[in-house]
């Protein structure tokens, strides 16, 4: 006997099923005649059977995955939750279609299409929606719907994803940009700033340290890790107005307890002048010459110092003269650092005050009564005020002092050797206050005769100073001494690198001399053994003339 609903399964609703019954006779004994035996033919309809909707193995459905899932992750359901869904029904009317509902193409299911039972895979599609900070879980529907002719039996069940938070999100900070302002004098432990980041992740990825500060001079600040406060490291921690007037670093921070996501924040340190440079003279002795009316000076009489101090007032320099104008003979600009006669001056009462110091003194110095000594101080007008000095020398006219300008050979000549050269030249101290090169319109480059190895580019332009003394002494051994030592006045005023350069000029000479007479002596050599052979060979035309 087949079951009824294997029979409906293999007929069409409406049609007749056909049966054949047999009547067969049943012998008992041996001796009997044949069994005889008639058949009939039944024809019946089977009624229409009740259609049944599809159903799930579960009321509803659980699963996690991780937030960001990529896609075609599939989603895992354990225990007890089965994916099969079902439908009793035989035939057309047991063929149904899957579709997810409320989705928003988060995730798509397989198979679309199935017959009687099927297990179902759901995967992500799109993983925009999973996102944990945004959302912890996602809710949506499957529909299991029949697609018989004339049938519309469907059944849905809802699917809960619960999204798993992971460590996506690196750590922010809460402005985008420190930005703080410190003097440059600050010391070890100054507090710069306190930068705070939070991460929206949660457990350990959610944990911030702060890990790093990168950039210039770094390690001369502190972080630290647990709560962003930055100081000052120690003292000479280098940061500097005068060399630059802000530093930028960056502070680092990272999730995961310091191994994490990373992110970074610039951080600017702006820094105040402080009042730290000294205002320093280009020279330590300054020395004018008065003019012949005793007003004036025979070249502009300015000193000048320098405040490497970056901001106003810290490096506006003023000048005074703080001792040696008695007679208040001269006025120097506070501003400019001019000094100016303010009258003629006396050297009878100069020489009346001098002679009250000497008094005073044991041992005055050499040739004071005729010249004035002054100190001039150069001080600032920061906070607090920080200042130097400089002497000043004023000689008179008729002094044993004068400027002389000299023309030497060379470019940059050592300025140490040529005032010794200079000075045992002229036999008294010679100062140097300038050396330039010659230029072609000046009247010392036209006396250079045309056929000079020296041409106007190899000579320099000395300004200098020279003091003479009551008893000055030119020593013409002393010079000849000099010149013959390195035979050439170029080699006297410039450095080891000329006579470097001249040693290594006669030293190639020599030796291409040295090798000239070798291939000379070698040539001699070789013309005398060609005579001799040409003497004892009996091959050689010459050794019949020769007998």
């Amino acid at each position: 006997m087949r079951p009824l609903e294997d029979i409906a399964a293999i007929t069409h609703v409406g049609d007749p099923v056909l049966l054949t019954v047999i009547a067969e006779e049943v012998k008992v004994g041996r001796d009997e005649p044949p069994a005889m035996a008639s058949t009939v033919q039944l024809a019946f309809f089977l009624p229409e059977r009740t259609n049944s909707p599809p159903y799930f193995e579960n009321d509803h459905y659980v699963s996690r995955v991780d937030e960001n899932a990529p896609q075609g992750t599939a989603l895992t359901f354990v225990d007890p939750y089965v994916p099969r869904v079902y439908d009793d029904d035989t035939g057309k009317n047991g063929v149904f279609s899957l579709t997810l509902l409320n989705n928003n193409g988060t995730f798509e299911i397989s198979p679309n299409v199935a017959e009687r039972s099927a297990s179902f895979l759901i995967r992500v599609r799109d993983n925009i929606l999973l996102d944990y900070e945004e959302r912890h879980s996602v809710e949506f529907q499957i529909l299991a719907q029949e697609l018989g002719p004339a049938t519309n039996l469907s059944a849905t069940v809802n699917v809960t994803v619960y999204i798993n938070d992971v460590n996506d999100n690196p750590p922010i900070f809460s402005q985008p940009v420190y930005t703080v302002e410190l003097p440059e004098n600050m010391t070890m432990g100054t507090k710069v700033v306190q930068v705070h980041a939070d991460d929206v992740d949660t457990g350990l990825g959610g944990r911030v340290r702060y890990t790093a500060i990168l950039g210039y001079l770094n390690t001369s600040l502190n972080l630290n890790a647990e709560t962003g406060l930055i100081t000052v490291s120690t003292d000479n921690h280098g940061f500097d107005r005068e060399v630059m007037p802000e530093y930028h670093l960056y502070v680092e921070a990272r999730d995961n307890d310091g191994s994490g996501n990373r992110a970074q924040v610039p951080l600017v340190i702006k820094l105040i002048d402080v009042n730290d440079e000294v205002p320093t003279f280009e020279k330590d002795l300054y020395e004018f010459i008065l003019a012949a009316d005793l007003k004036s000076f025979t070249t502009a009489a300015v000193i000048h110092a320098v405040d490497k101090d970056a901001t106003a007032p810290n490096n506006e320099v003023r000048y005074e003269i703080i001792n040696g104008n008695y007679d208040n003979n001269f006025a120097l600009d506070k501003i400019t650092g001019e000094l100016t006669v303010r009258e003629k001056v006396n050297f009878r009462t100069k020489k009346q005050i001098s002679q009250h110091r000497r008094r005073k003194r044991q041992n005055p110095p050499i040739n004071e009564p005729n010249m004035f000594i002054l100190i001039a101080r150069a001080y600032d007008l920061g906070i607090p005020v920080l200042s130097s000095t400089a002497t000043i020398r004023i000689y008179p006219p008729e002094s044993r002092t004068r400027a002389v300008t000299f023309l030497v050979p060379g470019l940059n000549p050592d300025k140490s050797k040529t005032e010794e050269t200079l000075s045992t030249i002229t036999g008294g101290k010679v100062l140097i206050h300038e050396i330039r090169s010659l230029k072609p319109d000046e009247p010392g480059a036209q006396n250079i005769p045309s056929g000079n190895n020296l041409d106007i580019k190899d000579r320099s332009v000395v300004t200098a100073t020279v003091l003479y003394d009551s008893a000055s002494v030119v020593d013409i051994s002393q010079i000849q001494e000099r010149l013959s030592q390195h035979n050439s006045s170029f080699a006297i005023m410039s450095g080891r690198e000329s006579l470097s350069e001249t040693d290594t000029l006669y030293k190639a000479e020599n030796k291409l001399l040295f090798w000239l007479l070798i291939l000379l002596a070698t040539i001699v050599a070789l013309t005398i053994l060609i005579l001799l052979l040409c003497c004892i060979c009996s091959c050689c035309p010459l050794y019949g003339a020769t007998r």
